[in-house]
């Protein structure tokens, strides 16, 4: 940190002299253009030229040979796009095997805006064309949250109906919500180190980036409990007489689940408080009404596979519902931060 004199040059005009070292390094001569952005915090931002270019990323190169354990590969592609590098190049001294092949597929569908675009029988190049301005992150949140609450309703439906190829539709249905994830994440890891697209991409603070990424990811978690519901459903077989009411008791629970979501998510979108603090205050009755549908399940189902089944979906939704509380507790923290009716703040004596 240096410090330095403001100086008055004619009758209004205020300057500093920039830093030497500064001006060598960025190359810096008499009669170029400094861009000059005033930040949240009300420092100035200097930037040589007349707009902020992205720097260049350099292309990650991943050694196929030493990805041998299963998925790593694919948890390496996974942090490289969510770190923001363009280009990965996935090598072999002679060939890629098949296993690398095929996981490099599998990976790329299910990240947005990834492509292959090279491929010899040694090595595989991956581009990512990805404008990041073109996705705001409340909107891809907004999208996340509509696809998890639509994953509860379709398995819960095929549960009372006795449709199994809806539930089907709900592993389709998460590998979207895995593809809005992994967009989710890769927008705020590039809003951390580039103010120019946190601002583009709707990121007011830099506080937020950790709240966003918080609630990203258990909206994730709230999909997969989705996605569990749906595999107990296709794990039932043979009902059992009078199972229908079951069936409608657990829909009930999956209705008022999903009202909490709701509740909590349009508050973390709002910033409604009061309505954050009912969603909160709804988790109270949460685990009690859990207990009591697995006491039905347990006193009126006979077939113990079909009873467990019934559990891990009750189970599930409640554990959907806890995730509500993540969101809630985020939203009220975001709300004070700023002074509001509910709270204000004096300054100091």
């Amino acid at each position: 940190m240096e410090a330095r004199k403001v100086q008055r040059v004619g009758y209004s005009t205020l300057t500093v002299s920039l830093p030497r070292g500064w001006v060598e390094d960025v190359k810096l001569k008499a009669g170029d253009i400094i861009s000059i952005k005033r930040e949240d915090d009300s420092s100035l931002k200097l930037v040589p030229g007349t707009e902020r270019k992205r720097d260049e990323v350099k292309t990650c190169v991943v050694n196929a040979e030493l990805c041998g354990p299963p998925n790593l590969l694919t948890r390496i592609i996974t942090g490289n796009y969510i770190l923001g590098h363009d280009t990965t190049k996935v090598v072999a001294r002679d060939e890629l095997k098949k296993r690398h092949l095929e996981e490099i597929r599998a990976t790329i569908r299910r990240l947005t805006g990834m492509s292959i675009v090279e491929q010899t029988l040694g090595q595989i190049t991956l581009q990512s064309f990805i404008d990041p301005t073109r996705f705001p992150i409340y909107g891809l949140m907004r999208r996340l949250h509509v696809i998890m609450s639509s994953m509860i309703e379709v398995s819960i439906k095929a549960l009372v109906e006795g449709r199994h190829e809806l539930a089907s539709e709900v592993r389709h249905m998460e590998d979207e919500s895995d593809r809005i994830y992994w967009l989710i994440v890769r927008q705020l890891i590039l809003a951390i180190y580039d103010r120019t697209t946190a601002s583009a991409i709707g990121i007011e603070s830099p506080l937020h980036i950790v709240g966003n990424r918080l609630v990203a990811g258990v909206l994730e978690e709230m999909a997969d409990s989705a996605e569990n519901i749906a595999t107990e459903v296709l794990a039932l077989k043979d009902r059992e007489p009078g199972s229908e009411t079951i069936f409608r008791e657990i829909a009930r629970f999956a209705g008022q689940v999903t009202q909490i979501s709701e509740h909590s998510f349009k508050s973390f979108l709002t910033g409604e408080i009061n309505l954050a603090n009912e969603a909160l205050e709804s988790l109270d009755t949460v685990e009690d009404d859990e207990r009591k549908l697995t006491q039905k399940v347990m006193t009126y189902v006979k077939d113990a596979s079909f009873a467990a089944s019934l559990r891990i979906i009750i189970r599930n939704l409640t554990q959907i519902a806890k995730y509500c509380r993540i969101i809630g507790e985020v939203t009220i923290n975001r709300i004070m931060e700023k002074p509001s009716e509910v709270c204000t703040y004096l300054p100091p004596d």
